[in-house]
C-alpha cells in the first residue's frame, strides 16, 4: 500500500490518508482510526459549522470556548427574565384594560422610544471613549443595568400604572445605555477573539448562537408565563434567574484574557515588576483585574495623558523653570512629565507612537515612587523600562498598542 497524502481539518479534526491499496491503481480515502463516520458525526459537523467560526478552535483566541459557555448561560437567563418583564410592560401599556385606548398606548410607546433615543445619544457622548478601555467592566455594568430595568418594570410598574409613561421612559433610557455599552463592548471582545482577522465570521456565529439561545429562552419564558400565576412565585423565579444572569456574566468577563494593557492591567503588571523584577503572564493579570468597580492597583496621584500645557504654564510662569523641566528628558523623548496642583500631566509630542505612550506611563509610575528619579536617575529608569518591555513581550503582551485613556492635546518643545 502506498500513501500519497495525509490530511487533517484544523488541529482537532479527524485525520485521513489517501492511499493506493496493493494490486490497485485507484486512490482511496481512509480514516486513520479506521472507523467509518457515524450519522452523529455529520450532525455534529453541521452544528459546528452553523454555530462556530470556520477553523475553530485555531481561528479564535484560547479563551473563546470558556467565554461562550458563560455567555450562552447569561443570554438564556436574560431572555427568560425579559419575557416576564415584557408581560408587565404590556399590562402597563393597557393591554387587557377596557379603559385604555390604542391612542394612549401608542403615545406611551412613542415617548418611551424617544427617551431611549435620547439616552443612547447622551451616553455615547458621556462614556463612549471609555468602552474600549474598560470593556469588561462596561459589559458587566450593562447587564446589571438591564436587570435593574426589568426589575422596575416587573415590581414597580404594576403598582404605579398611572405613572406608566414615566416609568417606561426611565427603563427604556436604562436599556439604551445597555444597548450602547453592550454592543460596543461586544464588538471589542469579538475583535479580541478573532485572531485570524475573521471578525465578521466570529460576530456572525456569535449572533447565531445568541439567536438559538434566545429561541429556547423564549419558549421557557412562555411556559413560565402560562403556568406560574402566583406573584410570589414569579418574583422568586425572577430573582433566582437574575442571580444566575449576573453570576454567569461575571464568570464570562473573568474568562477573557486581554493581552493589551489598559490602566488597570498595566498597573498590576508594573507593581509586580517594581516589587520582584518580573512580569506576570496575561492570564494572571486578567484574573487580578477587577470587573466591577475600582482598580486592584492605583497610583498615588491622578495622571492625565495628552493634557494641555495651559495648566502647566499657569503654574510655572518662569521660563527658566520650564527649560529645566525640558532638560530632564532626552531630546529624542516624545513626552514631558510635570506635576501641577491637581494631577501629574504627561505632555505628548505630535509624533508620539502608541508604544511610546506606554513608556511615558512607565516613567510616570517611576516618578510617583520617587519624584527625583527622572531628574537624577534618568538612565536607570530607562534601563528598567527596556527590561520591562522585553519581559512583557516574552510574556505575550501586545506592546505595540494600548488601551490607556489619552486626551488629544499634542505639543512641541524642541525649539526651546
Amino acid at each position: 500500500m502506498k500513501v500519497h497524502f495525509r490530511e487533517q481539518y484544523g488541529t482537532k479534526g479527524e485525520e485521513f490518508l489517501y492511499v493506493t491499496p496493493i494490486d490497485q491503481d485507484t486512490i482511496v480515502r481512509v480514516a486513520i482510526d479506521g472507523k467509518k463516520p457515524s450519522k452523529g458525526f455529520f450532525l455534529f459537523k453541521l452544528i459546528q459549522k452553523t454555530l462556530l467560526p470556520q477553523g475553530y478552535p485555531d481561528s479564535v483566541a484560547e479563551d473563546y470556548l470558556d467565554y461562550q459557555r458563560w455567555d450562552t448561560l447569561q443570554a438564556l437567563a436574560s431572555t427568560i427574565t425579559g419575557c416576564l418583564a415584557t408581560h408587565s410592560v404590556l399590562k402597563g401599556l393597557g393591554v387587557g384594560d377596557e379603559e385604555s385606548t390604542a391612542l394612549s398606548a401608542t403615545i406611551t410607546w412613542i415617548l418611551k422610544d424617544g427617551a431611549g433615543h435620547l439616552g443612547r445619544i447622551f451616553f455615547a457622548y458621556w462614556k463612549g471613549s471609555e468602552l474600549d478601555i474598560d470593556s469588561k467592566k462596561w459589559r458587566l455594568r450593562a447587564d446589571v443595568l438591564n436587570d435593574l430595568a426589568m426589575s422596575i418594570e416587573l415590581f414597580v410598574l404594576p403598582y404605579y400604572s398611572k405613572y406608566a409613561t414615566y416609568i417606561l421612559c426611565l427603563t427604556t433610557m436604562m436599556r439604551a445605555v445597555v444597548g450602547v455599552s453592550g454592543g460596543a463592548t461586544r464588538s471589542a471582545l469579538t475583535l479580541h477573539h478573532a485572531i485570524r482577522n475573521n471578525m465578521a465570521d466570529v460576530s456572525a456565529k456569535d449572533s447565531a448562537q445568541e439567536t438559538c439561545v434566545n429561541l429556547i429562552g423564549s419558549f421557557i419564558g412562555l411556559f413560565l408565563l402560562t403556568s406560574v400565576t402566583n406573584p410570589a412565585w414569579v418574583a422568586g423565579i425572577f430573582f433566582f434567574i437574575t442571580l444566575i444572569h449576573i453570576y454567569s456574566n461575571t464568570k464570562a468577563v473573568k474568562c477573557i484574557c486581554l493581552k493589551t494593557f489598559n490602566e488597570a492591567r498595566y498597573l498590576i503588571a508594573l507593581e509586580e515588576y517594581f516589587r520582584n523584577g518580573s512580569v506576570l503572564p496575561p492570564k494572571v493579570v486578567n484574573q487580578l483585574e477587577r470587573v466591577t468597580v475600582g482598580q486592584t492597583v492605583s497610583l498615588t496621584a491622578k495622571v492625565r495623558l495628552g493634557c494641555s500645557v495651559k495648566d502647566l504654564t499657569e503654574q510655572i510662569r518662569n521660563k527658566y523653570e520650564i527649560e529645566d523641566l525640558v532638560a530632564c528628558f532626552e531630546t529624542r523623548d516624545k513626552f514631558l512629565i510635570a506635576e501641577t496642583k491637581n494631577y501629574v500631566g504627561v505632555y505628548l509630542h505630535y509624533d508620539i507612537k502608541p508604544h511610546e505612550i506606554l513608556r511615558a506611563y512607565f516613567f510616570v509610575a517611576s516618578y510617583l515612587q520617587d519624584r527625583t528619579q527622572i531628574r537624577d536617575n534618568y538612565w536607570e529608569v530607562q534601563a528598567k523600562w527596556s527590561e520591562f518591555l522585553n519581559l512583557a513581550q516574552l510574556a505575550g503582551y501586545n506592546v505595540h498598542s494600548h488601551l490607556l485613556h489619552v486626551d488629544e492635546y499634542r505639543c512641541d518643545w524642541r525649539f526651546i
